[in-house]
């Protein structure tokens, strides 16, 4: 488990660092890696997961489920699972995702192996995803600071994935 400030110069690549650690140790060439980028766009703090996936689907071609457009949350998460499944082989999956966390932890990024788990810092029950969780830590996902906390977020998140990509 990794925490990351980032707003540390050289966030991006911790993230890229850690990534591929757990990329070369978990995950063969052969197999598909997916970001599962999740939230809601209707939440400003809760739209970490679908504006970084917004931005990595510009600069990458691999696959990318949950952006602004088309966001993966709590009503279809079921079936966008389902869909990942149906048509990909044994992928690799990196979840990314807002969390409330306490004062402690607002304001810094968790980089963490094992599935993420959606909703359940506000009491929902989804099932869980991911073989790697990116999670932005947020106090409020209402607050003013919110927004700014997220554009922070998801700029360092998506500048560490795109290094990792431009490294491999």
């Amino acid at each position: 488990m990794y925490w990351i400030d980032p707003e540390h110069p050289d966030a991006s690549d911790h993230i890229t660092r850690y990534l591929s650690g757990w990329l070369h140790q978990y995950c063969p060439q052969n197999r598909p890696v997916i970001f599962v980028c999740i939230g809601t766009p209707a939440v400003i703090g809760d739209c970490l997961g679908p504006v970084t996936g917004t931005i990595l689907s510009k600069y990458l071609q691999t696959n990318i489920y949950g952006t602004l457009e088309e966001p993966v949350h709590a009503v279809n998460i079921k079936a966008a699972i389902k869909k990942i499944k149906k048509q990909h082989q044994k992928p690799f999956i990196i979840a990314i995702d807002a969390a409330l966390g306490n004062s402690s932890h607002t304001g810094y990024i968790l980089l963490k192996e094992g599935p993420l788990h959606p909703g359940r810092g506000v009491g929902k029950r989804l099932p869980p995803i991911g073989h790697i969780q990116i999670s932005g830590i947020f106090q409020d996902i209402f607050s003013a600071a919110a927004a700014d906390q997220m554009t922070c977020f998801s700029r360092c998140i998506s500048q560490g994935i795109l290094k990792l990509y431009s490294a491999l």
